[in-house]
Parts: structure tokens; sequence; C-alpha cells
């Protein structure tokens, strides 16, 4: 019968190192995954060969390891580049390993990235391969203190689950009280992280950020309508310069140049509304608003003018905010309105001529927007990804390639309105999202990035999204899944295979907004809350204290009290057992009697467990160990309660 070896140490510590890989996968560049996949050959090769100055090759390329994660984490040092240093260094620990010894510097090193992981990591998946390496790395730790090469059986299973079990609460005890302090300090300033929308916006902007499926919110709101797409705002813009670049004007300058141009006019707010948005980490500032709503969070700046919202703190870890119903009326005054209808002067005359005899030809401002739309709807204008490069010609756009996506129409729509004295500005952020039906929430990607425009009509500032009014038959590829023609196409006869797996992802995503919405909640103020009310308070901590060392007394009292009586516990209930199965077998025959009493098949199935109780009870040079009271009672277990 073939058994696999528990203890082949190599086996178990390419097992955790592969998993130790796998723990940070997901949570790191394309570039970053290539560079360790490298070191994780490296290791393998390096591992299987000997040669002469082995350990000082491996102190060269650690060193080279922490500049390269350094690079490439952004020359920031952050949380995130000293776990994926630790990372690094489990490679070459690992390529150094050839005796014994060397496994224990490696396991130690592989559950430290793991309780690491496990502090700051948020999701479900990365949070159970924390747990299995913190498992894996602890067993291959004990399994190097045998003196014997264990078998994959049922004793060494049963020992090793329950020596498993007994490290959680050393787990759930670092995730409840260990501190997460926050360190990042960026030395250089980089553009690596793409997440979000541009500081300014051109013609071609959109292509460079919205192809990635990376998860940016989850927006959940009760009693919502499915059919709604919901639009949340990052950035708007609102000045456009001779380079038909979209910029974003500061608040601060907004607030300088407007101070008395503009009031919050009305305000009702409502905090009993359940509505609830998990951010995940970008690295900067910005967070999505949604209109009429605001976060119940005192770190946060409002801005009035444009309606937008940032962090007081750099975003870098899952955050969960509560939203509350929050609604201004802001009145602007016509200096302040002005603003959004400034133009450089270097616009197409051709643009000029066909706003000036569209809006002539209207009857008001919102039969010549909708002139606009119109145009985008029945004169063969398509949505693409790739409209080819044209640089910031929106007369181009409009007259002749008219192939573009958002920006394109947005800014176009927006150049057309300020033409005709219409103040307006371009909105730029998320819309849509993919809805979940089993948890009923929404969760946003980077894909998901779109922008609109913003009409001041009427004395309020009005939605208009010019990109929607082209035909779903004109749209010829795009990230994002709310557009018509694309949620048609995916009712083919081909899907219909993959309604099952798409089924079962929508379950995996509620299973992890669960989990991470958990995690979230426990942040650094339930941490210290918890100290602070469940274990400084002066009767809580008594009772804490007790709680624990009963629990150790209890547990080292039953060790004990069934090593020192193993002999009368153990064996009785066995002998008890025997008789019971065999009625020629009475209770006073002697261990030997009992056994000549056995059939040929039963002696040979207990003659083990027959020398171990010879031993214990006459041999004066056997002493029982904890070890060996161990392996009798796994045997008796095994032999005389599990034997059919």
């Amino acid at each position: 019968m073939f058994k696999l070896n528990l203890l082949n140490y190599n086996f178990n510590a390419l097992i955790i190192l592969t998993s130790s890989y796998l723990l940070l996968i997901d949570e790191v560049d394309l570039i970053t995954n290539i560079f360790f996949v490298i070191l994780y050959v490296f290791a393998i090769l390096q591992k299987s060969f000997n040669y002469n100055y082995k350990k000082v090759f491996s102190s060269i390329l650690a060193i080279s390891t922490v500049c390269i994660l350094f690079i490439l984490n952004d020359q920031t040092l952050s949380k995130e580049y000293f776990i994926n240093l630790i990372l690094g260094l489990a490679f070459l620990k690992y390529s150094e390993i050839e005796k014994k010894e060397n496994h224990y510097f490696f396991g130690f090193t592989c559950v430290f990235l793991a309780v690491s992981s496990l502090v700051y990591g948020q999701d479900l998946i990365s949070s159970l391969l924390s747990l299995l390496i913190i498992i894996l790395s602890i067993i291959h730790l004990y399994s190097l203190n045998q003196i014997k090469i264990l078998k994959l059986n049922l004793n060494n299973l049963v020992k090793y689950f329950i020596f498993a079990i007994s490290i959680i609460p050393i787990i759930a005890i670092v995730y409840f009280i260990f501190p997460r302090a926050e360190l990042n300090i960026k030395l250089f300033e980089t553009k690596k992280n793409q997440l979000g929308i541009p500081d300014e916006i051109s013609l071609g902007s959109f292509h460079n950020i919205s192809g990635s499926e990376e998860n940016v919110f989850i927006f959940k709101i009760n009693n919502q309508d499915i059919n709604q797409k919901y639009y949340f705002r990052v950035k708007v813009f609102d000045k456009l310069n001779n380079n038909k670049d979209w910029l974003n004007s500061e608040y601060k300058i907004l607030l300088s140049q407007f101070k008395n141009s503009f009031k919050v006019s009305n305000h009702i707010r409502n905090e009993s509304v359940d509505a609830s948005l998990i951010m995940f980490p970008h690295e900067k500032n910005w967070l999505p608003k949604l209109a009429n709503y605001n976060f119940n969070n005192s770190n946060l700046d409002l801005n009035l003018i444009n309606n937008t919202l940032t962090s007081k703190e750099i975003l870098s870890n899952k955050k969960s905010y509560k939203l509350v119903y929050d609604k201004k009326d802001v009145t602007f005054q016509n200096n302040i309105l002005k603003y959004y209808t400034l133009l450089p002067k270097n616009i197409s005359p051709k643009l000029m001529q066909w706003a000036k005899t569209n809006y002539e030809e209207s009857k008001d401002a919102n039969e010549y927007l909708n002139k606009i739309l119109n145009e985008f709807k029945t004169n063969d204008f398509y949505y693409s990804l790739t409209p080819g490069t044209q640089g910031n010609d929106y007369a181009n756009f409009f007259f002749n390639t008219k192939n573009g996506y958002c920006e394109y129409y947005a800014g176009t729509f927006a150049i057309l309105a300020r033409l005709a004295g219409i103040p307006s500005r371009i909105v730029t952020g998320y819309y849509g999202g993919s809805y979940n039906e089993i948890g009923d929430f929404y969760t946003f990607k980077q894909q998901d990035a779109h922008s609109w425009v913003e009409i001041f009509i009427n004395d309020n500032w009005v939605l208009y999204d010019p990109t929607l009014s082209v035909p779903s038959n004109n749209i010829l590829n795009s990230n994002n899944n709310n557009f018509d023609s694309f949620n048609a196409s995916t009712t083919n006869d081909f899907e219909t295979g993959q309604m099952n797996i798409n089924k079962i992802g929508i379950y995996f995503e509620y299973i992890n907004y669960i989990w991470t919405n958990s995690f979230i909640r426990y942040d650094e103020k339930s941490r210290s809350n918890f100290i602070k009310e469940k274990l400084t308070k002066a009767n809580n901590y008594k009772y804490f204290l007790i709680i624990i060392f009963f629990s150790i007394f209890v547990i080292y009292a039953f060790k004990v009290l069934t090593f020192i009586n193993s002999k009368k516990i153990l064996f009785t209930l066995f002998f008890k057992k025997l008789r019971k199965e065999n009625n020629n077998i009475s209770e006073f025959m002697t261990h030997q009697e009992i056994f000549s009493s056995l059939n040929i098949i039963d002696q040979h199935k207990y003659k083990i467990l027959f020398d171990f109780y010879e031993k214990l009870k006459f041999s004066k040079n056997f002493k029982v160990s904890i070890k060996n009271f161990y392996e009798i009672n796994l045997k008796i277990l095994k032999y005389a309660y599990f034997k059919r």
C-alpha cells in the first residue's frame, strides 16, 4: 500500500513556499509577479545544487532583492513593500536549505509572512491562505523535532490536527489585540498607480485607465432599484486650456476667486439611511460621491462648488464608510457661472458656427442641448475604445471621425454648450457597476470609469450623459458592461453553460463581501475599544485572566490525570470492550488469559496493545512519556474503537 511521507521536509517546505507566493499573487502587479516567479525558479534550482560560495551569492541576491522590490514598489516604504520583501527572503532561505536546521529559519519566515498578511489582509482568500500557511508552517516546525519519519495515517493525522487547532487561539489573539500601525513613506513621486481618474482629460485619457478589472469600491443600499444606474463622481473638470485639455480647478483657488458667489440655500440631512460603501486602497485621497449623499465621517473634505469628496488621509487600506442622506442646495451667482462658460480663443470656427446656427434655431437651451444629443444618436456616431489617434481635435471628431468613447462625447458636449453660453462642466467617476443579486450590492471596477456632463439649467446642475445617446448597435467595443448592446450580448447559447460558473462567482463574491465587511469593521478604533472595554476595565480584566488561567489549568490537569492513570483508564475500557464482544472472557482473567482466549485474527490485531500493557505493568525500565502515552491512546482508538 502506498504511503506518503508526512515528514518529507523538502516537499513540505516547497508546499509552504508555493502557498506563500499564492498569498500575494493577486496583491502585486505583473512585473513584481514576474520577479517573484524568477526568484521561485531560482530557489528551486539553487537548492538542487551545491557549490562554493553559495551563501555569499545568496547574500548578494538578497541585497539586490531589497533594492529591486523597493523600485517595483514605487519607491515607497509601505507595509506592502515589507510583506513583499519577506516573501522574497523566504524564496532565498528556501534555496539555502541543506540541513534539517535550515528549515527552522525558513519556517519562521513563512509564519511571519502569513501573520503579517492576516493582520493587514481583508479578503476571504488571503485570510484562508494565511491561516493555511500558519498551520502548515507550525506543523512543519513540529515535525522537524520528530525522531523518525511519520507516515500519513490516522494516528498522525489526528495528532497533527489537534496540534494545528491548538494554535488558532494564538492567531485570534494576534488579530484582536495586535496593533495595525500604518507605514507609508513615499520618497519619490511616481505615476505607477492607475486607479481613479487622471488629473487632466484629453482625447484618449480613459483608454489608459478603463481597461483594468481591479475593484475600486462596493456600494450597498437597502430597498434599491436594481434597474437604476448609479453615477459616482470623483473629479470635476471645469477649465479648458489652449491645448484643449480639460483641467480640474483646485477648490482653494475657486474659494479665493468666488468666495461670495455661492452659498448653501437649503440643507437636509438624514442619518437613518441604511447605505454603506467599501473603498479598496488606491494610495490617493479621492472618494466617490453619490448625488445627495455623504459619508458619515469627519475626516473628509467636501468641495461645495463641484460637489466632490476627498479624504484627509491617503487610502492605503480597505475602509468601510456609512452613507447618510445629505442634500445641499447651492445657489450660484452669475460671476461664478460665467467661469463655467469660458473657452480658449483657438476653438474651431466650424464648431462655433454649428453652435451659433443650431442655438439660434432653438427655442431655448433645453431644445439646443437635445439637438446635440440627437446629433450623436442619428448621425452615425460610434462608441469604440480604439478610435485612433487624432489629438485634441474635437471638431475632427464631431464632423469627421465620429468614433470615440466617453470623454470624446462629454468633452464635445461641454464645448458646444459653452459656445452657446450655457454653463457646463465635465464630471468623471464611475457609472453602473455590476450588481450582485445575492448580497444586493454593486461592485465598481476600474473599467467602470466614465465621464459625463453637468449643465446649469433652471437654477440647478443637471446630469447629461451624451455617451448613452449613441445607438446600442453603434457600440463597437467597451469595458463597461452597462451599455445596452453588451447586456444583450450576454444571453446567447454559448453562455448557457457559463451560467452556473457565473452563479458560483456571484455566491463567492457575496461571501467575500460579508467577510471583508466584517474584517474592515474591526479597524484600529474597534481594536482600541475592544482592549479598553474588554481587557482594561478592572472586572473584565480580572475575569479575562481567570478564564485564561482556568482554561490552561483544565487542559494540563486533564493531561496529567490521563497520563498518570493511563493503565487504569485506557486499558480498563479496552478490556471491558473485549469482554462485551467475547462471552468467554471474564473480569477475573489476566491479560495473558484474555489474549489466549481470542481467535487468531484478533490476537494478531491486538498483539501490539497487549505488549504495551505488559511493559507498562511489569517492566521497571519502561518509562511512559507524554509521547508514548498519546501513541497508546491513538492505538487503542484505532484498534479497539475503529476496527470496523
